[in-house]
C-alpha cells in the first residue's frame, strides 16, 4: 500500500524534473497540503471521496500558479530554483503549523471492514487505498502514450529544442506537468492520511523516499520509478516488521548506494 502511495509522489516529481529540469523540494509539502485540504473539507461535513476530488483540483490549480508565477522565471537557473523550492517548503510547512497546530490529525478511514483471503485477514482500507493509485498510474501512462498532449510531454522531456521546432509550447507543457504532479501528490497525501496520521511534517520523509525512488529507478524512467516505489514500499514494511524502524529508514539508502555502484543509471535508466 505504501509503495503505491510512493508511486504517486515519485511519479509527479519525476515528471516535473523531466520537463522543468528542477528538483521540487517542496513537493512533499504539496502532498501534506493536499491531505490537510481534505481534512478541512471533511471537517465541513463533506465525505472523504468528494473532499479528495476537491483537494486534487485545488492542488492542480496551485501547481499551475507555482509554475506560471515562479518556476517559469527560474527555468535554467538551477541554484535559484533550489533556493526558491526550499523557501516554499518552509513557508508551506510553517503555514500548516499556524493553521492546524503541531498536533496530529486523523482523516476518516476508507473502510472499517476486513477482507479474508486464504485464512489471512487484510484491512479493507489498505486494499481500497491501492485502487485509486493503481488507476491513476494507469491513466498517467495512457495519457503519455496515447494523447497528443502526453506525447508533447514526452517530446519535451526527450528533446526540448526539437519539441519547440515541432510547434510545441514548452510553457504550456510545463504548466500541465506541474498541475498533474501536484494533483497526484494531493491524492497520495489524502489516501495516506486516511490510514496514517496527518502532521505538518509528514511531507519531509515522503520527499526523501521519492528522491531515493527516482534515483533508484533511473532518472527519466517512469517505469523504473514505479518499480522502485513498489520495492521501497515493500522494504519499508518488511524491514520495519523484522528489523525495526531504524533499519527500515536506512535500508533504501543502502540499496541505492549498492545499486548505483553496480549500475549507475539505476534499475531501468539509460546510460
Amino acid at each position: 500500500m505504501m509503495g503505491w502511495i510512493y508511486v504517486l509522489i515519485a511519479l509527479g516529481l519525476a515528471l516535473i524534473f523531466g520537463i522543468l529540469r528542477i528538483i521540487q523540494f517542496a513537493h512533499g509539502e504539496i502532498y501534506m497540503l493536499g491531505a490537510y485540504i481534505s481534512y478541512a473539507l471533511v471537517g465541513s461535513h463533506l465525505s472523504l471521496w468528494p473532499a479528495l476530488g476537491i483537494a486534487c483540483a485545488c492542488m492542480a490549480l496551485v501547481g499551475h500558479l507555482l509554475e506560471r508565477c515562479f518556476f517559469r522565471r527560474l527555468r535554467g537557473q538551477v541554484h535559484r530554483s533550489i533556493i526558491f523550492s526550499l523557501g516554499l517548503l518552509l513557508s508551506i510547512q510553517s503555514s500548516a503549523v499556524l493553521a492546524f497546530g503541531l498536533g496530529e490529525r486523523v482523516l476518516p478511514r476508507l473502510s472499517d471492514r476486513s477482507l479474508s483471503l486464504l485464512s489471512v485477514e487484510f484491512p479493507l482500507d489498505r486494499v481500497i487505498a491501492v485502487a485509486p493509485a493503481f488507476v491513476l498510474v494507469g491513466l498517467v501512462f495512457a495519457f503519455l502514450k496515447r494523447t497528443r498532449q502526453g506525447l508533447a510531454v514526452v517530446a519535451c522531456a526527450q528533446d526540448p529544442e526539437g519539441a519547440v521546432l515541432q510547434g510545441i509550447d514548452p510553457n504550456s507543457v510545463a504548466s500541465m506537468v506541474m498541475s498533474l504532479g501536484c494533483a497526484l501528490a494531493a491524492v497520495g497525501g489524502t489516501v495516506a492520511g486516511s490510514i496514517l496520521k496527518l502532521s505538518p511534517f509528514m511531507g519531509e520523509q515522503t520527499l526523501s523516499k521519492a528522491l531515493v525512488i527516482i534515483v533508484l529507478g533511473g532518472m527519466g524512467s517512469l517505469g523504473g520509478t514505479v518499480a522502485a516505489a513498489l520495492l521501497v514500499g515493500l522494504l519499508d514494511s518488511l524491514v520495519n516488521v523484522y528489523l525495526g524502524p531504524a533499519t527500515a529508514a536506512i535500508s533504501p539508502l543502502l540499496i541505492v548506494i549498492g545499486i548505483l555502484l553496480v549500475k549507475p543509471e539505476g534499475l531501468l535508466g539509460h546510460a
